[in-house]
């Protein structure tokens, strides 16, 4: 065995034997999605996507992807009879409508974010409420971010209990 092996087995025996003798369970929670999942944040995200200004944008959006998939389409198919100019202003032109596309993508998706950083603000006291009340009453010793564990048993994925506080709190 290699030094590097003899180690990492040290260092998982540790784990596993620090695991072992936990007094309470470990469990994974993913706040975002706790958070998300609520209703009073659904309904947010609902009262966004029917705003004017997002209906506005996300229809340019959807115009802007008929339109390149219609220029893709065209410059496919008479490409090989076009001049050079045609292709090349073909081309011009797909690209302009490819920075618009994103510039709409990153303007909508700014929108959302701004608004989910709202709902992580107000709802983040209750979350942690609603964590604590969890960790007391379900003897939890250890929680991990469920975004960095490879797998886990969906009886030891806390956030939809915590979604459920949340919806509950006042």
């Amino acid at each position: 065995m290699t030094v590097t092996q003899k180690l990492f087995a040290v260092m998982a025996l540790s784990l596993v034997s620090a695991v072992s003798w936990a007094q309470g369970k470990v469990v994974v929670l993913d706040p975002t999605a706790a958070v998300m999942g609520t209703a009073a944040a659904k309904a947010k995200f609902d009262k966004l996507q029917k705003s004017a200004e997002f209906a506005a944008a996300k229809a340019k959006l959807d115009g802007l992807t008929a339109d390149i998939k219609a220029l893709q389409a065209e410059y496919q198919k008479n490409k090989s009879v076009w001049s050079a100019e045609q292709i090349a202003e073909k081309e011009k032109k797909l690209q302009s409508l490819g920075q618009d596309y994103q510039f709409q993508g990153k303007k909508l998706q700014s929108e959302q974010q701004a608004l989910m950083q709202q709902v992580m603000q107000e709802l983040g006291p209750k979350l942690e409420a609603a964590v604590k009340q969890l960790v007391e009453s379900e003897n939890i010793s250890m929680i991990v971010d469920a975004k960095s564990v490879m797998m886990a048993k969906p009886e030891n994925d806390l956030t939809p209990k915590v979604t459920e506080l949340l919806n509950k709190a006042k």
